[in-house]
């Protein structure tokens, strides 16, 4: 049987150059022309989401008290246990990928799920033995990053072409950081009212109960790609068959690129500067003559702006065709950073400091998976990402603030640290005005997609 024809303003996966709507309004309008499954399996992936383990990383600011209470540790300590799967989990987000490229979102989301919940039921049983702890969050979170993280990036590439950068800003990252902050008051009332052990019950529970039956029951993929409205819908229970090979350069061949490499400095720089600020913000800016509340409301601005950042970089990514529309996030990191300098007391000066860098950590989130779709397609599209990802994380937001404490520390304050962080956050600017063109794959006459050697060939250039 001959593959389902594309429809001509449906754009195939991986294809970055598809034409651009008009308008706002019509680019909203388009989202009905997407199939009910797609719909389906946005909201599995939102579900998913809300009690991911990105999401549910606030809930650790109150467990770390209650835990260490019970088995006589010191507060350092169990902090570090927790750390420790919230830093390393990430990488396990390259294996995930490849699971999903080989088998897809589906084979890999449902079962990774039931055992996402029940590992973190499980922390309840632990005793007071910090290397089972840290082994069972360990197996915990990054169950939670292979099941959900390492699938809701393709599933939303695959379904939504024509809106990527909205899906991942409103599906993806804005759902992480909205369920963030309403998970956090209930984390803190569940642990008062009912116990550490039980809240993680709790949790276990909720992910059993609600994101594994939406994976089980929502979760589809496309049946081929290209998708077409019409005929993309899959048989019940049944997904885009694993052996199918999309569109897309493979992982070695797209790591060697120099698309590659420029967006994961540009990324990492960005996030890193960014986190530097916000994660030392208390001492930096007690500096400056403001006192730890006024430092807090300015960190509240800044996670707010990180989703408006996440729908916005969304919405401009989907209506440009190429990488240069994330140069105006860079200019605001530029502007954030120079206004560390202007932020000496007064509030607003702060507000807008803050809300300046958190427009560029959300829109960082947001553009890091669509520039990856763009320029590399969907044959390998999960590895890259989940490597991007795990590039980004570990050095953007876990070393870079460390070095800027410490360097801070050896020069006695943060003047010297700020001019480094504002010369990086020229230098990221410089580099996104040269990132590479977004291939341009050629439609293959016969099935009206583009043809995987072509396509492969055209980005080699890249």
């Amino acid at each position: 049987m001959s593959p389902p024809q594309p429809h001509t303003e449906f754009a195939p996966p991986g294809q970055p150059d598809a034409p651009a709507p008009a308008s706002l309004r019509e680019s909203l309008s388009a989202l009905r022309g997407y199939p009910t499954p797609a719909w389906k399996a946005a909201i599995a992936c939102v579900l998913a989401m809300v009690l991911s383990p990105p999401a549910l990383v606030t809930a650790v600011t109150f467990l770390v008290d209650p835990v260490a209470k019970d088995f006589g540790w010191s507060h350092s300590e169990t902090l570090t246990i927790f750390n420790i799967p919230t830093v390393a989990a990430p990488f396990v987000l390259p294996l995930a990928g490849r699971l999903v490229d080989r088998w897809g979102a589906r084979a890999v989301a449902v079962p990774g799920t039931a055992l996402y919940a029940l590992s973190t039921a499980a922390v309840a049983l632990v005793g007071a033995n910090g290397l089972v702890l840290t082994s069972v969050l360990l197996v915990s979170t990054a169950l939670g990053y292979t099941s959900i993280l390492g699938v809701v990036y393709k599933v939303v590439s695959e379904w939504f072409p024509h809106h990527r950068g909205l899906g991942y800003s409103l599906l993806i990252g804005a759902t992480s950081s909205l369920a963030g902050a309403a998970l956090s008051p209930l984390s803190q009332l569940s642990i008062d009212h009912f116990g550490w052990r039980t809240t993680y019950l709790l949790i276990g529970g909720c992910i059993l109960l609600i994101v594994f039956p939406a994976q089980y029951f929502l979760m589809y993929e496309p049946a081929s790609a290209p998708l077409a409205p019409g005929n993309a819908v899959p048989s019940k229970g049944k997904g885009r068959p694993a052996h199918q090979e999309l569109p897309g350069l493979p992982l070695g061949r797209a790591l060697k690129t120099r698309a590659w490499w420029y967006t994961v400095l540009v990324l990492t720089v960005a996030a890193g500067v960014a986190m530097s600020v916000r994660l030392n913000a208390v001492s930096l800016f007690g500096e400056q003559g403001y006192s730890a509340t006024e430092v807090s409301l300015s960190v509240s601005v800044m996670l707010v702006a990180s989703v408006a950042g996440q729908i916005l970089a969304g919405m401009v990514l989907d209506r440009s065709r190429t990488p240069r529309a994330f140069v105006p996030f860079m200019v605001c990191l530029v502007l954030g950073m120079i206004m560390v300098f202007a932020a000496t007391g007064d509030m607003w000066a702060l507000f807008l400091t803050m809300g300046l860098l958190g427009v560029v950590t959300g829109a960082e989130s947001t553009t890091g998976p669509y520039l990856v779709g763009c320029y590399f397609g969907m044959r390998a599209f999960a590895q890259i990402q989940g490597i991007t990802l795990g590039v980004v994380s570990l050095v953007g937001i876990g070393v870079f603030p460390v070095l800027a404490q410490g360097a801070a520390e050896s020069t006695g304050g943060y003047t010297a640290t700020l001019i480094a962080l504002t010369a990086a956050s020229l230098i990221v600017l410089a580099l996104s005005l040269i990132l590479p063109r977004y291939p341009s794959p050629a439609p293959s006459p016969d099935a009206g997609e583009p043809e995987p050697r072509r396509v492969d060939d055209r980005m080699s250039n890249l």
